[in-house]
């Protein structure tokens, strides 16, 4: 038997996948998700979602947010943006890091603020992947 993974964003099913194990990035700390894991939900924090398939590939996904839904059966991940780290560049990292240095420089309301240091959070956390 196995964990079915399903990473999903607003766009469409980005993966579903048979796994053994998946590590979360939860809002508390990383979440390892094993069959028969007791029902749970979680908001995430950005960063890396690492996927042990039945078939011995382990494959990884940046997200920049969202929340877990967790069964003993099933790990959905429901995910603002997410990216394949195979398909995640050092030079993508570095410009969204540029691009949020820049957001919170220009910030003048504190909802602007706020939403300038949510970027840099996930810039951060997508800088600490690549590397």
């Amino acid at each position: 038997m196995a964990l079915t993974f399903e990473l999903v964003t607003p766009e469409a099913s980005a993966a579903t996948i048979d796994a053994t194990m998946v590590v979360v990035p939860g809002a508390e700390g990383d979440m390892g998700v094993l069959e028969d894991h007791a029902p749970t939900v979680s908001s995430l924090r950005p960063g890396v979602v690492s996927v042990n398939g039945t078939d011995g590939g382990d494959t990884g996904y940046f997200v920049a947010g969202g929340f877990a839904e967790i069964t003993g059966e099933r790990c959905v991940i429901l995910a603002e943006s997410a990216t394949a780290l195979s398909d995640l560049t050092a030079e993508a990292a570095q410009a969204a890091m540029t691009e949020a240095k820049a957001a919170l420089d220009t910030a003048t309301s504190e909802g602007e603020k706020n939403a300038a240091e949510r970027k840099l959070a996930v810039a951060q956390a997508m800088m600490d992947a690549v590397a």
